[in-house]
């Protein structure tokens, strides 16, 4: 290193999105520019932006559970009455503390738990057909 140059920041944006390229996750255009983002089943769950921050989509139960140990880390940024939090990445352990967030906004935002529940087929049918039970003997 020469004398009186600091060094360069290392960018922690493009290892980030590495480190996802396994997951069930596409890389897409982020909703909230600039930046880039990371899709489950369409929904935006993780947006990268160019100041080495990431924001990721959880729950608020979640949030709210979590909160005393993300604001001890020190590393996450907590928004009031928003479902993202923002995660500076500076380091490998950022990167770490980013997969264990996105493992669980991918639960979180798992389309399966967001929907309600299919009703059977033949319920609809049921009810057409029978008279309300209220009253029966």
């Amino acid at each position: 290193m020469s004398r009186g140059r600091l060094p360069t920041p290392v960018p922690f944006t493009e290892p980030a999105i590495d480190r996802f390229r396994d997951w069930p996750l596409v890389l897409c255009r982020a909703d909230a520019p600039p930046g880039q983002a990371l899709s489950l089943s369409g929904r935006q769950i993780v947006h990268f932006h160019h100041d080495d921050r990431a924001e990721v989509r959880l729950a608020h139960p979640l949030i709210h559970r979590l909160t005393p140990a993300l604001l001890d880390s020190g590393r996450v940024d907590i928004p009031p009455h928003s479902s993202w939090i923002r995660v500076r990445l500076d380091s490998d352990s950022d990167l770490s503390l980013l997969e264990s967030l996105v493992s669980l906004a991918i639960k979180a935002n798992d389309p399966a738990r967001l929907q309600p529940p299919a009703l059977c087929p033949h319920a609809s049918l049921i009810r057409r057909r029978a008279a309300p039970l209220v009253g029966r003997p």
